[in-house]
Formats: C-alpha cells, sequence, structure tokens
C-alpha cells in the first residue's frame, strides 16, 4: 500500500525512478532527502522498541511531548554511556580500590 500522494497541503515524495526533466541537481537533492530518512527510521525503530515510545500512559498533547522527549533522552543517555563505559569503568574502580595508599616494598638485593 503505498498510501496518500498529499496530505492538505503537503506533498508525500517517494524514492523511485527521477523523471527525465528533472536536472542532476534535482537528483542529488532528493537522493540525499530519501537517504536522510532512511537513516532516521531506524532510530525511531529503537525508540519504540528500546525506550517505551510505543504506548503512551501520559494524557494530552503535553503528555505525548513528554512521552517523547523521555524516549529521546534515555535513546541518548544509553548512546553516552556505551561511548564513556570504559572511563565509567575505571572511574568506579578508583572509586572503591584506588582510595588506599600503599607504599612500595622495599626489595633486598
Amino acid at each position: 500500500y503505498r498510501g496518500y500522494q498529499n496530505v492538505g497541503d503537503t506533498k508525500i515524495l517517494r524514492p523511485g525512478r527521477p523523471k527525465k526533466s528533472d536536472s542532476p541537481y534535482q537528483r542529488r537533492i532528493a537522493r540525499e532527502r530519501f537517504r536522510r530518512r532512511a537513516g532516521i527510521e531506524p532510530i525511531i525503530g529503537h525508540l519504540k522498541q528500546d525506550h517505551r515510545l510505543s504506548r503512551n500512559y501520559l494524557k494530552g498533547v503535553l503528555g505525548d511531548a513528554i512521552n517523547l522527549f523521555m524516549a529521546a533522552a534515555a535513546f541518548n543517555f544509553r548512546k553516552w554511556i556505551r561511548k564513556f563505559e570504559h572511563f565509567f569503568a575505571l572511574f568506579t574502580l578508583w572509586l572503591f580500590f584506588g582510595t588506599t595508599t600503599r607504599q612500595p616494598s622495599m626489595m633486598i638485593l
């Protein structure tokens, strides 16, 4: 099912073979738009599946906005944690085990 071509005043574009009358510039711009959209769709899928964006229990338009921002914040926080996980591991090791000061043992020659 391809859906609607127009919704209100908005024209919905789908990837496909460009018209012969399109200039190379128009073809390049259309390709960039579709690639950008193709890059966003998996992120929306991950937000729905992993970060509880699929079901909204909050009421009204404000509840929709809060639910969206919370899911996006959780997604970004998880990405940030993955990026700095080694730093966090070293920090926790230092926090728990690095506070004791030990003197180096004397070596007898």
